[in-house]
């Protein structure tokens, strides 16, 4: 069983971007100044021809033996083709001689050294991040040169927060701020860093200390969207209606703000006030901006983004969940691919597109391939590792799945993940064969949820389950569905929405009954009083929950 990312407290946190994309998003407002000679020389240096940078990187690794030069080495190495060279070698058993187990630069390494194991291995995925790590390289160059260059130091936190390594990028963060302290850039980013480490009341903190925020729209929508997440009292709310009204700022630059502060009336509900503001930002929208306001419309049944006329494919986050309404299951994990790309750091695209895939059971290796790119800047992620773990078992890759699982077990979580693993150990049973055990695993976690008087968890795992069922003994299945449309129908009655992946489920069972007929296999080691047993009353728990 997996977990879905449709959040129901979305705000317009800022993107965290690069330098040249946030000047073409229009965030940065002054032009960059021009690098300086050296800089310059260094950069096209860096451009050179792979040959000649594996031979830089050689020789400064053979110079050094530092483990930071023997991991950019293995990173060219890997794009040209060369991990049998000898320096290579050599800087590979280096790292992991003495590298800890918890340095990220190990992780890296046995990546590299796996990435074509096994059918359908993530053969790109060290590459990427190779590519990543090359340029952190070259980055801690360019900021010897200067090291009081602030936004290049956000910018290259933004580089090790993709890798997962926030502590050095809280290290250059921290020297952005105290060099710059004010800059719209820096300030944006450290708001998006905090909030992704799970600290909004430090992202708070440097946004309300500045004095910029006060008459900047940028960094007031990042303050309000900091606040608005954590469920702070806003502050400032007058000044930021002037902000509005200020004709010396662009649609663009005010964008964020009105999309906010519009959000943030409708939670208060003002829906007159919301729909000036929602329509005040969407005259020259953020890519945020959209996916915003195409938040609001799932949410809000009394809105749509179409009466904004705001075009939703420009944010591939918004086209995603517009592709999940139109039950369009390929297109989704897709847009969530693209969605990564914009910040790879966010955990979000890559919980959708594991979601999509256990849900609907297509795209399996588009989302495996999401999921594994989003656990390399989180590497912990309860959700996302027990995501992953159940496409890996649809893909039948049990080993991995199972791999995945223990890390996920491993990990810090709600109570209710426990479930939710639970009944993914139970998913993986089955599709191994192991028939008694999937069962035994899914009434775990049916009880689980029972005790916790999680009635609407507990119904989804039993939907996972009779889906499970309905694969391999039709006769059975065609008792948990006639279970759960008595339950559908109660809802029905009772005027309780039912979640569009539990319909979806329900229409794979029948599905799958239909296509059985007349081929219907023996399934010995389930009994129908044991399946009663486990599932229980599954119409009363769900209607409770609602």
């Amino acid at each position: 069983m997996i977990d879905s990312d449709d959040q129901t407290n979305r705000q317009t946190i800022p993107r965290w971007l690069s330098i040249k994309e946030s000047r073409l998003l229009g965030e940065l407002g002054a032009a960059p100044r021009p690098p300086s000679a050296m800089q310059s020389g260094l950069i096209i240096e860096a451009n050179h021809f792979l040959d000649a940078e594996f031979r830089r990187a050689t020789e400064r690794w053979t110079a050094s033996n530092a483990l930071e030069d023997a991991e950019e080495l293995i990173g060219i190495a890997l794009l040209a083709g060369r991990l049998d060279d000898p320096q290579a070698e050599r800087a590979g058993l280096a790292l992991v001689e003495r590298a800890g187990e918890d340095d990220a630069r190990l992780q890296f390494v046995r990546r590299v050294l796996a990435r074509n194991t096994g059918p359908g291995g993530d053969s790109n995925l060290p590459v990427e991040e190779a590519q990543i790590r090359i340029e952190i390289a070259k980055r801690k160059r360019l900021l010897e040169l200067n090291p009081r260059d602030a936004l290049r130091l956000a910018e290259s936190a933004l580089l090790y927060v993709n890798v997962g390594q926030t502590r050095s990028a809280w290290t250059l963060l921290r020297r952005a701020l105290i060099l710059r302290p004010d800059d719209r850039y820096v300030l944006r980013a450290a708001s998006r860093f905090f909030v992704h480490v799970g600290e909004p009341d430090e992202a708070q903190h440097f946004l309300s200390t500045s004095k910029a925020t006060l008459s900047d729209p940028w960094l007031r929508s990042a303050l309000f969207a900091v606040q608005a997440a954590s469920g702070r009292a806003v502050s400032g709310w007058r000044k930021a209606r002037s902000l509005l009204g200020d004709m010396k700022f662009s649609p663009r630059d005010l964008s964020e703000l009105a999309v906010q502060m519009g959000s943030m009336e409708y939670d208060d509900g003002s829906r007159k006030q919301a729909i000036r503001m929602l329509r005040q930002g969407a005259v020259s929208p953020t890519e945020n901006a959209i996916a915003q306001i195409g938040w609001v419309a799932r949410h809000r049944p009394d809105f749509k983004h179409v009466d904004l006329k705001v075009d939703i494919s420009l944010s591939e986050e918004a086209s995603a969940y517009t592709a999940y309404e139109q039950s369009m299951w390929t297109e989704v994990v897709r847009h969530c691919s693209d969605w990564r790309k914009i910040e790879p750091f966010s955990v979000r695209p890559a919980i959708l597109a594991t979601f999509i895939g256990c849900v609907s059971m297509m795209a399996l290796d588009e989302a495996a391939m999401v999921g594994a790119y989003g656990l390399l800047a989180n590497p912990k992620n309860k959700t996302l590792l027990n995501n992953l773990a159940a496409v890996r078992a649809l893909q039948g890759r049990f080993a991995d799945a199972r791999h995945l699982l223990d890390r996920a077990r491993a990990s810090i979580g709600e109570d209710e993940d426990d479930v939710v693993v639970t009944a993914t150990a139970g998913l993986i049973d089955f599709r191994e064969g192991k028939f008694a055990s999937g069962i035994d695993q899914y009434a775990s976690a049916i009880d689980k949820a029972r005790k916790a008087k999680n009635f609407g968890l507990e119904f989804r795992a039993i939907c996972y389950l009779s889906r499970e069922v309905a694969r391999v003994d039709p006769e059975q299945g065609r008792v948990l569905l006639d279970q759960i449309d008595s339950t559908f129908g109660s809802l029905t009655k009772q005027g309780a929405t039912i979640p569009k992946d539990i319909t979806v489920m329900r229409e794979q069972i029948a599905e799958m009954l239909r296509v059985s007929v007349g081929r219907a296999q023996a399934l010995q080691s389930i009994a129908s009083f044991r399946l009663r047993d486990v599932i229980g009353d599954t119409g009363a728990g769900l209607i409770r929950d609602d």
